[in-house]
């Protein structure tokens, strides 16, 4: 693909969808939840007078409602491909992992509520099978401007997404920006995996900065992700906790804690924060 692109954003059920406009394509970073095609559809065909099968691309950053929830009902229905995480699909795998999909479903609806957004179905299938399983620093297919960004702190399988030559990262929900206030995602599962990846994107240098929840920051961005760090040194509040003991049934996630749990000698459960 060129590098002249327009980015627009579309808003979501409860996220801001970004679409990357080329002459010669599409590319959707993020799906938004399945409820959000529709939303897609409209802005496609009749803000920019193009057909759906321009979408060439589908990101799924990582497997929350909000983000991946349209992916696959966009595949079904114009055929486009979908990229996401080459491990995305282990998140809601397993009895743990289903049962985690149905909580993850159920909070989102309740972000949904707290906006005085009107009830929309939004429940989807808890696996991707992406078309295109990306690796770290994997440039996406047919735009070859970005570059996946691997990441774990979120969730275990978490993308961000890089365009170098316009100095724009879209970083998904690792930061979330509540009522003029830059804050943590919730959750925070894996705190260390959740500094090291603060640390990797203020590296990249960007000069934009794009939320999934939120407005697009520009300027010193590395400053702004380093303070983000910081912040996962504060003790959490009573609505941290509740989401975290609402996020812990991913089979991979126990996977990763009962690990470090054995190296610490510990017996028992995950060391949850």
């Amino acid at each position: 693909m060129g590098t002249g692109l327009t980015v627009h954003t579309i808003d979501g059920y409860i996220s801001t969808i970004y679409l990357v406009e080329y002459d010669s394509g599409l590319l959707l970073l993020d799906s938004g939840c399945r409820n959000d095609v529709k939303r897609i559809e409209v802005f496609v065909q009749e803000k920019l007078q193009r057909s759906l099968p321009d979408v060439k691309l589908a990101v799924a950053t990582h497997m929350h409602p909000d983000h991946s929830g349209g992916a696959a009902l966009l595949r079904k229905r114009y055929g486009i491909p979908i990229a996401a995480h080459q491990d995305a699909d282990r998140w809601y795998a397993g009895i743990g992992g289903h049962l985690q999909h149905k909580l993850d479903c159920y909070m989102a609806h309740g972000v949904a509520r707290r906006n005085h957004r009107h009830f929309e179905r939004l429940l989807f299938h808890p696996r991707l099978v992406p078309n295109h399983p990306l690796q770290n620093g994997q440039p996406l297919p047919g735009f070859e401007d970005w570059q996946a960004i691997c990441l774990a702190g979120h969730t275990l399988h978490d993308l961000a997404l890089f365009n170098a030559e316009k100095g724009l990262l879209y970083i998904a929900d690792y930061i979330c920006q509540v009522k003029d206030t830059l804050q943590l995602p919730l959750p925070v599962l894996f705190p260390e995996q959740m500094a090291r990846s603060y640390e990797r994107l203020a590296a990249l240098n960007a000069s934009t900065l794009l939320l999934a929840h939120g407005d697009p920051i520009p300027g010193d961005t590395g400053q702004v992700l380093n303070t983000m760090k910081q912040k996962l040194s504060q003790p959490p509040n009573r609505i941290m906790k509740r989401v975290h003991y609402m996020s812990i049934y991913s089979p991979e996630a126990r996977k990763l804690w009962r690990k470090k749990n054995q190296r610490k000698g510990d017996v028992g459960d995950a060391d949850f924060r």
